[in-house]
């Protein structure tokens, strides 16, 4: 959390306002100077603590969380932590105590397997090879250790002889991470050793093509400041999220889709000697989930993409995202826009730039509006970005001028869409051009300045297409042309190009696990009484609307009364009381939906579960890493490919490839199978040298990996 003003002029002083009817009688103030954070219940310091010490701030949550200073959410807003994290330490210290809440060291669990009489070995034979040692080393002590960790204690041993006596000190307690991505070890800490095939062929070697962009992307590095399995003999951190990762570039869309896969043939792509079944892949996130690092490795992953230049941050889109849940449980209720009702399920809000690549995403309570979640989002993007600017757009679920003026305030420029529907004249418009990605752009556009909600003047762009329609868009951008801040706008479509893709290839709407959590019964939610009374309203005014319609088709139809009102009455006696009967029937109805509040607290609605989304938000951080990873590749493969409507496909086509893997001398050779198209063989060979270029290592080695494709029969001369 970020205690100072943006000019860096004095520290930020933050207040928790006692809400109505909660038990707070005093304020609770967190003030941080000097990288020292004080905790003040009125005018009494009750905790002080190093700004960076994690474990103590933790240990201040859980105690005024249990002493009931504060609510859950006030404490979360205070602290920068969601409340579910306020309640899990809360749960924490009263089940184990202040053991409980302070995290335990990290780092190798049991005895180091390079005993004295390991060291011994590898000393009196460093003259012999990998495999002989290896193989002595298990007959003389026991130990089992893998080949290429063998050789790098040769190694050691050949190269560093006047330092042997700190070649065998045990591994250091690894550190909790701090706030920068931390620069790969080989191997990670903890980790099995990288099993690197002597020479293998599988079906699965076209996504190997992915190890540049992995990478790039820095998925291992943030994982591995993140994220520990003890006891992992075979299958660590690294394997398992490089299997999910690769199940996403081979659109296989959950984890179950892992039993499918020849595993032998799958192993080599992740540096192990077969792919995990599925049972293990659950049982390892779930250690993953227990740690609490998803929001840490989210971002880890988006710094890296920023500073890579991965992601663009001028102009970032923010747009919600609903996952319906179709199961039994109570859960809170979302909008969902494909299907225009409310369901139960999870708000996602997204952020991507220009280009449709995602930086993050924020989770948000259900019902949360994208001008009420926005705040967040922007929190969480400067978390990221840093001190560099950035523009938010965003459709017309944030339009709202309280947010308006906030973001203005912050100092964050915005570009949305204006309800309503404009009516300006013809001749108010004038034609305007820019150029934009490379395109000349043309269109008629009106400007103008407006207030919405007391907030403002905004600028206002109205752009008229050519049947007359009008489209008002609001932004406190002025240095830019009229047209280019329009076509911002309406490049919103690669943004839904994004859900739509990762939803049929990435499995991104499978909420992946059923975990629950009590949810926040303070939280406001639509009363679902109002939404019985209006049902009941809808049934009695289709009844009156169908009952009023057979009374005027009497008046139409031959008359057996005599055409006077009196013998329509008299004829129509029944039907006209029934009339009278549902007016009276609808205006309690309408007094009863007046009266009742239209927002009630959760408790009261009667929906006290929400899904735990620990699990969830690992495995979609590197979904977005794997589709991120294409938008690398996709740059590349371009330059031989120009065709912008097939690019995509025949990218997906490649990683689908058979090939053969070897370790030579050199490093790591990979041989792809040759398309059968002379125009695809010619891309796939240009983008295997652009790759060649890079000089990419095997993920978690130092071993550099070159890339070939075979000879097609049909180049074979005869």
């Amino acid at each position: 959390m970020d205690n100072a003003h943006r000019d860096g002029t004095q520290p930020l002083l933050i207040e928790l306002q006692p809400r109505l009817g909660a038990p707070l009688g005093r304020r609770l103030l967190v003030l941080e100077s000097d990288g020292q954070r004080v905790v003040l219940l009125g005018s009494t310091a009750i905790h002080a603590y190093d700004a960076r010490d994690r474990a103590a701030e933790a240990a201040a949550i859980a105690l005024l969380a249990r002493a009931r200073v504060a609510t859950r959410i006030e404490l979360g807003e205070a602290f920068g932590r969601h409340r579910n994290t306020v309640g899990r330490l809360e749960r924490r210290l009263e089940q184990a105590g202040m053991a409980g809440v302070v995290p335990a060291k990290r780092g190798p669990k049991g005895p180091h397997k390079v005993t004295p009489a390991v060291q011994q070995v590898v000393k009196d034979l460093s003259h012999l090879g990998c495999v002989k040692v290896r193989r002595e080393i298990a007959q003389r002590t026991g130990v089992r250790l893998h080949t290429r960790y063998v050789g790098s204690l040769l190694k050691q041993v050949r190269g560093a002889a006047a330092e042997q006596g700190s070649l065998w000190q045990e591994p250091e307690v690894v550190p909790e991470p701090d706030s920068e991505v931390a620069e790969p070890t080989l191997p990670m800490e903890g980790e099995p050793p990288v099993e690197v095939p002597h020479q293998a062929r599988g079906r699965y070697m076209g996504a190997a093509l992915y190890y540049p962009a992995l990478q790039a992307l820095g998925l291992l590095e943030a994982a591995a400041s993140c994220f520990r399995l003890a006891g992992a003999e075979r299958f660590g951190v690294r394997a398992v999220l490089l299997t999910v990762f690769f199940l996403s570039l081979l659109s296989k869309t959950t984890l179950e889709a892992a039993k499918h896969l020849r595993r032998w043939e799958f192993g080599p792509l992740v540096g192990a000697g077969r792919a995990p079944v599925v049972k293990t892949l659950r049982r390892k996130l779930g250690s993953l989930v227990q740690q609490g690092a998803a929001s840490r490795f989210g971002e880890l992953l988006a710094r890296r993409w920023v500073e890579q230049g991965v992601v663009a941050t001028a102009y970032l889109y923010v747009d919600g995202h609903m996952k319906a849940y179709t199961g039994k449980r109570k859960l809170a209720e979302c909008w969902n826009a494909q299907r225009r009702m409310p369901l139960p399920g999870l708000l996602t809000y997204f952020v991507n730039d220009q280009k449709g690549r995602p930086l993050l995403f924020v989770t948000e309570e259900a019902n949360a509006s994208l001008a009420q979640a926005m705040p967040r989002v922007v929190t969480a993007i400067r978390d990221v970005v840093g001190e560099r600017p950035f523009t938010v757009i965003f459709d017309r679920g944030g339009y709202d001028g309280k947010l308006f003026a906030w973001l203005q305030q912050e100092g964050i420029d915005f570009i949305t869409y204006q309800r309503g529907k404009p009516q300006l004249l013809v001749e108010q418009f004038r034609r305007r051009e820019c150029r934009f990605e490379g395109r000349r752009v043309r269109m008629k556009i009106a400007e103008d300045q407006v207030r919405v909600g007391g907030s403002g003047p905004w600028r206002r762009i109205v752009v008229r297409t050519k049947d007359g329609h009008q489209t008002p868009i609001l932004t406190t951008l002025t240095a830019l042309s009229a047209a280019k801040i329009a076509c911002l706008m309406f490049a919103r479509w690669r943004q839904e190009n994004f859900f739509k893709y990762s939803r049929e290839h990435q499995g991104m709407d499978q909420l992946l696990g059923y975990t629950w959590a009590e949810a926040d019964g303070e939280r406001l939610v639509p009363n679902p009484e109002c939404k019985q009374v209006e049902r009941e309203l809808k049934v009695k005014r289709q009844e009156l609307a169908r009952r009023r319609a057979e009374l005027g088709q009497a008046l139409l139809d031959e008359p057996a009364w005599g055409r006077t009102a009196h013998g329509l009455k008299i004829a129509q006696r029944g039907a006209v009381g029934q009339l009278r009967a549902l007016e009276a029937e609808i205006k309690p109805l309408l007094d009863r939906r007046a009266e009742l509040p239209v927002r009630v607290p959760l408790a009261q609605a009667g929906r006290r579960e929400v899904l735990r989304l620990e699990h969830k938000a690992i495995i979609d951080r590197v979904k977005i890493t794997a589709y991120n990873a294409e938008e690398w590749l996709l740059d590349l493969l371009v330059r031989h490919y120009p065709n912008p409507h097939d690019v995509r496909a025949l990218l997906r086509s490649f990683a689908e490839l058979s090939g053969e893997i070897r370790t030579t001398a050199q490093g790591v050779v990979i041989t792809l199978d040759s398309p059968d198209l002379p125009l695809h063989r010619r891309a796939l060979r240009g983008l295997c040298a652009d790759l060649n270029r890079l000089g990419s290592t095997y993920p978690g080695t130092e071993l550099p990996v070159t890339y070939e494709v075979a000879v097609h029969h049909s180049e074979v001369a005869v």
